[in-house]
């Protein structure tokens, strides 16, 4: 095989190569775009929540607070990445984690990318699932992680559940974020006076409890999806960056094809020349 052919082939493999790469990242920036897209409708989702909570807590007697006894444990929901070629990603929400991370704290980790890059880290975890590959999958996912958080907490086992996340702003950048999911500030929610009096057909109690569990998941839904886009967005960076490599490669092999090919004419014609003179000269 020629030095041409050689390099031909690898042409071939690198232009396949740059299609995979450029797909990649072409998929990347649309599960960015719907991810963002999603929030918006999510955060209002919350917020209804918070103000339904704000409207029932005027139903309750002052004397009537929500007690959670619990023991000192802490959970601490990880959203990290499902699949790979994210650079950094994992490693840049297990860092912040483990500055805050206690021996008796309960880890729950969404991702298994994560949670393989915790178990390097030899950590022990609670509990482990697949993060969400899309937005309208997301609710499902954070359906699983309640029905194994509230079971701890009818035990009374934590007395404490916070969520980190990595939240991508356009402007900005990623930055890792943490939020508290219980238990609920519910001084800041209270409202001074509802405008209407609530209706209701379950006692205050009960409505506040039931309020809450949705006002958390709407939290975490919200965490998990900008942990998506925030994954995607460094997906799409690493692509970014593979595909200029790789096309600058494709454009070195494309040049040295070129001057294989002019060798191998320049070769040619001196072959043809060489030829033509020993004819003339017999």
């Amino acid at each position: 095989m020629t030095r041409l052919v050689e390099i031909e082939a690898h042409i071939l493999g690198m232009g396949e190569l740059l299609d995979i790469v450029g797909a990649m990242r072409s998929l990347a920036s649309m599960r960015v775009q719907e991810a963002q897209r999603a929030l918006p409708a999510i955060r209002r989702y919350a917020q209804t929540m918070a103000d339904a909570i704000g409207a029932t807590l005027l139903l309750l007697p002052e004397s009537a607070a929500v007690n959670y006894a619990a023991t000192a444990q802490r959970a601490l929901v990880l959203c990290t990445a499902e699949h790979g070629f994210v650079a950094g990603f994992n490693e840049r929400v297990l860092d912040a984690a483990e500055t805050l991370l206690d021996s008796n704290d309960a880890l729950f980790v969404l991702g298994s990318r994560g949670a393989a890059a915790a178990r390097e880290r030899g950590w022990p975890m609670a509990w482990v699932h697949p993060m969400a590959t899309r937005p309208e999958a997301v609710p499902e996912t954070i359906r699983h992680l309640t029905a194994e958080l509230y079971p701890w907490l009818a035990r009374a086992e934590f007395a404490r559940i916070e969520v980190m996340f990595a939240r991508h702003r356009q402007s900005s950048g990623t930055t890792i974020e943490r939020k508290l999911l219980f238990p609920v500030d519910l001084q800041s929610l209270a409202l001074a006076q509802p405008q209407l009096s609530p209706l209701h057909n379950l006692p205050p109690a009960t409505l506040l409890e039931k309020l809450i569990a949705d006002y958390v998941f709407g939290l975490l839904t919200e965490a998990a999806i900008d942990a998506l886009a925030s994954e995607n967005a460094a997906r799409f960076s690493a692509m970014d960056s593979a595909h200029e490599n790789v096309s600058k490669k494709l454009e070195e092999l494309r040049q040295d094809a070129r001057r294989e090919r002019q060798d191998e004419i320049t070769m040619e014609l001196l072959d043809l020349v060489t030829g033509a003179e020993a004819i003339q000269g017999d």
